[in-house]
């Protein structure tokens, strides 16, 4: 376009438009502009004449506004420039740049501007909105697609095609693909959502289905949502867009779940072991019918008492005390033998085992209880330990009279027994002894099972006792050809304890040490006083106590021979109670064993009174 002005009576109708307009002259100065031009630069009415176009747009000549400007073209758009308002803020702009040559006054410009600032921030905020959600699809591996009911066909995304395992060179029919997929006996509900949006019945439908792998060898769960995204003009849906994912881990997470609660309920409803579901408060919220079976009461009636209105009031302060130790997270669990009331009065005792579950958080939600009838159990083992504290008791009193017999007989100086003698009458002493020995241990270990050990605490210079336990030990040390060497850096160090019962775990400890120490070796007793208590230890040399057999060291009628060519002897009462000496007087107890080399035994006693010298 050619166009000259040689006069400017267009310029008055310039003024007036709704659009920012500007004219140029030959060297580049502002010769006219509207109030909208005036307004987006900051500048009142005349204050922009013979300015040079420089001093508002981001060019440094009208040379280089010009260049923009293709021959034979004689105009462009200038998608986006920088301008420069009055208080010195960039602008960003679109400028429309009109050249024509005016016979008077030589090339003239006519500009047509708008500020584009709002648009691209528009622009960029709709671009990251897009690829948030493009990343987020991505993320998320969901495929997305769009279907056009009018003419039956479908666009898919290449995730989509990827949940299919087609890659991007396979030319097949989608449709036809994920039909062939889809189980039979899924299919129509795979296509309930289109049904439902097609016929307006609902904007947007959900399904879930099982899809084949493609090489057929297994069945995945997919979900499907689509939408009614377009529609024509008389409200018919022409177009619906859908997004597919591979739920198949949750359906696994739900299946496992499923499985897990049935578990749970096939385990609750036992018909021999009582479950009780125990809120935080005590009361109880659920209980399965084996505990209405046990007790006698109704499911309704147990509903509605609280925990310890079914335990016998002797035993509720030690469960108390383990039910809020539970409650505030000191102990995972516990395990207590009580007594439980039944409807008709009598008494039941039971095995009760009580774990607290943990929602999501962590937060204790509420408690499981298991209870076991032990009443049974319990008389039998009553019958068990009266008939043996019966029969041992009733074996002391004759035994310790053939004892006595023998020690008068070995006394004897007027008439001299043969060699033979001698050597039998050795013989049934010392049988005579280890068969007290069992006795003894026996109504101690029965006593301690029955929690009928009574203690008698004192405080008592710990080196004397040791010193003491070690003489007693002497006769057996030189038969087996090993000495004793006490090692007491302070010869004060004082403790708790039963002078008589201190006695007999250093007798079990020295004695062990003895038997399995070679000959010619030395056994090391050690007394450490510690901040809270004073450790004791027996050390011996030796071949050790074998790893397999190192967790049964303290159950009862255990015996741990390092070989078979070592036949020690022994009942395997005396380790059993000695842990119950020292832990029921306040101490602990523990060994290490390293094969072939040294096994020790430790224990420990309190140096302040563990809770008063009463029976425990």
């Amino acid at each position: 376009m050619n166009t000259q002005l040689k006069d400017f009576p267009i310029i008055q109708a310039f003024k007036h438009m709704q659009v920012a307009l500007m004219i140029l002259g030959s060297e580049g100065q502002i010769l006219h502009s509207n109030h909208k031009t005036n307004r987006l630069f900051g500048y009142d009415e005349g204050e922009l004449i013979a300015r040079n176009i420089c001093d508002v747009l981001n060019v440094e000549s009208l040379a280089e506004l010009n260049a923009f400007i293709e021959p034979p073209a004689v105009d462009t758009l200038i998608k986006k420039i920088a301008g420069r308002h009055k208080n010195g803020d960039l602008l960003t702009l679109s400028v429309h740049v009109t050249i024509w040559i005016d016979a008077d006054h030589g090339p003239q410009h006519a500009l047509v501007l708008r500020d584009i600032s709002n648009e691209l921030k528009t622009a960029s905020l709709v671009r990251d909105e897009l690829k948030r959600a493009n990343n987020a699809i991505v993320g998320a591996h969901i495929g997305v697609f769009e279907y056009n009911p009018v003419d039956d066909t479908v666009i898919v995304s290449d995730i989509w095609r990827e949940l299919l395992e087609l890659t991007p060179t396979d030319e097949v029919d989608v449709q036809v693909e994920w039909r062939e997929r889809v189980h039979p006996d899924d299919l129509d509900a795979a296509l309930e959502p289109i049904r439902l949006c097609l016929e307006n019945t609902r904007e947007r439908a959900r399904c879930e289905y099982r899809l084949r792998s493609r090489d057929g060898t297994q069945w995945g769960w997919m979900r499907t949502d689509i939408a009614v995204s377009q529609r024509d003009e008389a409200g018919q849906p022409i177009r619906l867009s859908g997004a597919m994912m591979d739920i198949s881990d949750i359906k696994a997470t739900e299946n496992a779940l499923r499985a897990s609660v049935e578990q749970f309920r096939a385990s609750f409803e036992s018909p021999v072991i009582g479950k009780i579901i125990v809120g935080l408060d005590g009361h109880l919220q659920r209980v399965n019918a084996a505990v209405s079976n046990l007790l006698g009461y109704s499911s309704e009636e147990i509903l509605t008492f609280d925990f310890q209105t079914l335990t016998h009031p002797d035993d509720q302060g030690d469960e108390i005390r383990l039910f809020n130790q539970l409650k505030s997270g000191e102990i995972s669990h516990y395990e207590i033998e009580k007594r439980c009331i039944r409807a008709n009065g009598s008494i039941m005792w039971a095995l009760v085992t009580v774990n607290m579950l943990k929602d999501a958080d962590g937060c204790p939600e509420y408690f499981i209880c298991q209870i076991i009838d032990i009443t049974e159990k319990r008389r039998l083992n009553e019958l068990k330990s009266a008939f043996v504290s019966t029969v041992s008791h009733e074996l002391r009193t004759p035994l310790t009279s053939v004892l006595g017999s023998l020690m008068l007989l070995s006394a004897l100086n007027d008439e001299p027994l043969s060699d033979e003698a001698q050597r039998l009458l050795f013989i049934a002493q010392r049988n005579g002894e280890r068969l007290r020995g069992l006795v003894n241990n026996i109504l101690d270990f029965e006593k301690f099972s029955a929690n009928k050990m009574q203690f008698s605490l004192s405080r008592k210079q710990l080196v004397l006792l040791v010193e003491e336990a070690v003489m007693a030990n002497l006769a057996a040390a030189d038969i087996s050809d090993v000495r004793c060497n006490v090692i007491c850096p302070d010869r004060t160090a004082s403790g708790f304890v039963d002078p008589k019962r201190f006695e007999q775990v250093m007798a079990n400890l020295l004695s062990n040490a003895t038997k399995f120490a070679p000959k010619g070796s030395s056994i090391d007793i050690s007394i450490i006083a510690q901040s809270e208590a004073v450790r004791i230890s027996v050390s011996n040399k030796g071949e050790g106590i074998p790893v397999s057999m190192q967790a049964q060291m303290f159950e009862p009628f255990f015996q741990a021979s390092p070989g078979t060519t070592h036949p020690k002897g022994g009942t395997g009462l005396g380790l059993s109670i000695t842990k119950q000496i020292v832990e029921q007087t306040g101490g602990e107890i523990g060994f290490e064993s390293i094969p072939n080399e040294t096994t020790t035994f430790w224990f420990t006693v309190p140096i302040e009174d563990p809770g008063g010298s009463s029976a425990h």
